[in-house]
């Protein structure tokens, strides 16, 4: 759910653009302070990650309960105000060269806000107006852990964007309805079905090149569900690789037939990943010699995975997965951490995605025989 809040790729301005105006008004109650502003060409948060250009970060001041602010823009941008860096509070704006838009802010805590100026961004605010209630309902059920309540909250998220488009096919707004569905927990195929039955005119929006990028990005997903599904049938050999270990030599899983392993997919930069290394490293000690981990570092420069094997003192065998290597799609790994357990035959006999205190029960049951 997280990757629906905002895609955090900033661009810088270029020169010789227009100013699209923005004004927010504030209740009076908010004293004056700073916020920080930041845009991000629509057209580059189109790319892949690794091709997006660099970020800016501006400062606007907040003055006797008013935001003016001139983006210096050349092309459609999405901006962001971060009134709450800490909580995740911020309000999203959709705009195109010599646009003007004023965001209304009734209150900062909760948010509620609402947008004029554009038909676009009228119709996004109040589709956030009535997605926050969602939002939050998911947030109460994260913090009491009700996966229930989370999976109903996805689902009912998702039906209000699905019913918006089936209802307003042609309003600007409709592909931003489209582009924030949730695709998680099965929504791919969802989003694929409301992205091929959205109207030509839908290609004219500014948003269109996001639309399709993770068009592109649902349907390789699927495609890794589809290898994972496989790879977890309890019949599949676990692909074999060959990866460096801190002292540079070759460390292949093949070596490691006869025994467990747990293959760990994770990074220094990944919370979940570090939260999990206690458990991990309690199993590891407990069922030693029968298992053996290798920890493959992902995503990362080499000297990051090296500082973070020093930092969290990792006892297993640690390799480092190189940038265009194509192990994550051998193993069809989406998130992080990836755990990926090989019985001693070398077959894969189970997978987990994220830090599930289930995997070590399964863990137990595999190597005990029960």
């Amino acid at each position: 759910m997280q990757k629906m809040i905002m895609t955090a790729a900033l661009v810088l301005g270029l020169s010789g653009a227009d100013a699209a105006k923005v004004t927010v008004n504030f209740p009076s109650c908010v004293k004056d302070t700073t916020y920080t502003f930041v845009m991000s060409d629509i057209a580059n948060l189109a790319k892949p990650r690794s091709e997006r250009q660099a970020v800016k970060y501006d400062s606007v001041k907040l003055v006797n309960g008013v935001v003016n602010y001139d983006m210096n823009i050349a092309a459609p941008t999405q901006s962001s105000i971060i009134l709450d860096d800490n909580n995740g509070t911020y309000i999203n704006l959709f705009a195109s060269p010599d646009d003007n838009l004023t965001v209304n802010v009734s209150s900062v805590s909760p948010l509620e806000y609402s947008v004029a100026g554009t038909p676009l961004m009228e119709s996004v605010s109040l589709l956030n107006a009535r997605a926050a209630a969602i939002l939050n309902r998911y947030r109460e059920n994260i913090t009491s852990g009700n996966e229930s309540g989370m999976e109903q909250a996805i689902n009912d998220y998702n039906e209000l964007f699905k019913k918006f488009i089936a209802a307003n096919p042609n309003d600007p707004a409709a592909v931003y309805a489209l582009i924030s569905m949730d695709v998680s927990m099965g929504g791919g195929e969802d989003y694929l079905t409301a992205y091929n039955a959205m109207p030509e005119s839908m290609t004219s929006s500014i948003l269109y090149p996001i639309a399709v990028a993770k068009k592109a990005s649902v349907e390789k997903s699927i495609e890794a569900d589809k290898r994972m599904e496989a790879l977890a049938s309890g019949e599949t050999m676990a692909p074999d690789f060959t990866l460096k270990n801190l002292e540079g030599k070759d460390v292949k899983l093949s070596d490691f037939r006869g025994k467990w392993v747990i293959i760990d997919f994770w990074g220094s930069w990944c919370g979940w990943c570090i939260k999990g290394f206690p458990k991990l490293k309690d199993a590891y000690e407990q069922y030693q010699p029968e298992l053996e981990i290798i920890g493959v570092d992902c995503n990362e420069p080499e000297a990051n995975w090296r500082k973070g094997v020093e930092k969290y003192q990792l006892p297993w065998v640690n390799v480092y997965n190189p940038e265009g290597s194509r192990l994550l799609a051998d193993y069809g790994v989406q998130g992080f951490p990836t755990k990926v357990i090989v019985n001693p035959e070398g077959k894969i006999a189970d997978i987990t995605i994220g830090e599930n205190p289930a995997f070590f029960d399964t863990l137990a049951k595999l190597i005990n025989g029960k």
